[in-house]
């Protein structure tokens, strides 16, 4: 895997763990409740995982065009 294919894998990995850590601490700080904030940070980003992923083959077929 050439260099940068690795460096944009660890970049991708360290903003995910970033993106969804002070999704859970806003959350929790928010509503008080460490459930409900875990629960609404895993609904809201397996939504967005499939949202950039359908966004993804969106893009690829528009390129195609």
């Amino acid at each position: 895997m050439p260099y940068y294919k690795e460096e944009l894998i660890k970049k991708v990995i360290a903003w995910r763990f970033i993106s969804i850590s002070l999704t859970l601490l806003l959350t929790y700080v928010y509503t008080g409740s460490i459930k409900e904030a875990t629960f609404s940070t895993v609904v809201l980003h397996m939504t967005l995982v499939v949202a950039h992923y359908l966004f993804e083959k969106w893009w690829e077929r528009r390129r195609e065009i």
